[in-house]
């Protein structure tokens, strides 16, 4: 817990639920935080306490808001969550990296424990942002976009946003690779193939093989639309790069322009059409000072950067086949 608050200064680790900033307070035993909200308005208090059981640890927290509200969309819940969760549960261990089962939950009336809005920001707080109308005012893509220079080597992905058809339990060893193709019967040029595997072992692969394709749509402003080949373009989802610079090795992608008002900023949906922000470099290996930039630029955008979380490119097969899943938009 001290690695992932200690982590937050030096870009080790940040707060996957909305972009709350922890910092530790004095307690009489066991470990006590407080965490200010991404929109800086509110801040909560926690209490964690450790009792040795077996081989096991046994951990007992609460966490209180400091404002009166009628609802908290899960937030306590998660204020305690981000700093115990694991990988498997699409977390970002810092130091240590163990499972963890829930034995017991007391929400006080009107709060939640919903896990998965810890790693995603909940629609229903829309009314907390930020950014005054979404998407922003002359929120724009990339310019002058060079395709055949964007298509030309593979992507890995870094940092990525949990969508329908690609939760967080799949962010490990997550790339993508495009390559023009002969206009299709429903008006596709570019063939898509993407790959990620599970986070828990044994990594299952996911494969999208030949199945997906993209339509060009505004060819020097990087915006495309992503569907299966099968598909009329007119069910296809918008696939947008926002900024792409190949010397550097970086591109952001989102899918479309982020219409959702959320605390952090704006944001896509999270359904199938319409959803998603990517974070790609050219090499696999991370290079946290890239990614930080890219997360700034999104950020200078409007974006919510709580929704992004990591993808772990470590021990991955840099070559692997082209047999694998995701990322359609």
């Amino acid at each position: 817990m001290m690695a992932r608050v200690d982590g937050q200064s030096s870009g080790l680790w940040h707060d996957p639920h909305n972009n709350g900033t922890y910092s530790p307070t004095n307690a009489s035993s066991g470990l006590g935080f407080q965490r200010l909200t991404g929109n800086k308005k509110y801040t909560d208090q926690m209490l964690f306490d450790f009792v040795d059981s077996g081989n096991s640890c046994e951990i007992s927290g609460c966490s209180e808001s400091q404002v009166f509200s009628i609802a908290d969309f899960s937030t306590n819940y998660c204020n305690l969550r981000m700093l115990y969760c694991g990988s498997a549960d699409g977390c970002k261990p810092v130091k240590f990296d163990f499972t963890s089962q829930e034995t017991q939950v007391d929400p006080s009336p009107g709060a939640g424990h919903d896990q998965s809005a810890c790693l995603k920001t909940s629609e229903a707080q829309g009314f907390l942002a930020t950014t005054s109308s979404c998407p922003p005012k002359d929120f724009e893509t990339v310019k002058d976009f060079d395709l055949d220079s964007f298509i030309s080597k593979r992507w890995y992905i870094q940092q990525q946003m949990p969508v329908k058809y690609l939760p967080a339990s799949q962010n490990r060893c997550v790339y993508a690779e495009y390559q023009l193709q002969k206009k299709s019967f429903w008006g596709y040029d570019v063939s898509v193939h993407n790959h990620a595997e599970e986070v828990a072992a044994p990594h299952t692969a996911h494969d999208s093989g030949k199945t997906l394709c993209a339509k060009v749509v505004d060819k020097s402003r990087g915006k495309l639309e992503v569907a299966p080949c099968f598909l009329p373009t007119a069910l296809a989802g918008p696939y947008w790069v926002l900024d792409y610079n190949e010397a550097e090795g970086y591109a952001l992608i989102s899918g479309g322009a982020p219409k959702e008002a959320a605390e952090g900023g704006c944001r896509t949906g999270t359904g199938t059409n319409g959803s998603g922000l990517w974070i790609f470099t050219r090499q696999q290996k991370r290079d946290e000072a890239l990614v930080q930039k890219v997360r700034s630029i999104a950020q200078q955008k409007g974006f919510d950067l709580s929704v992004l979380n990591d993808v772990d490119q470590s021990a991955c097969n840099a070559e692997t086949s082209r047999s694998a899943a995701i990322l359609s938009v």
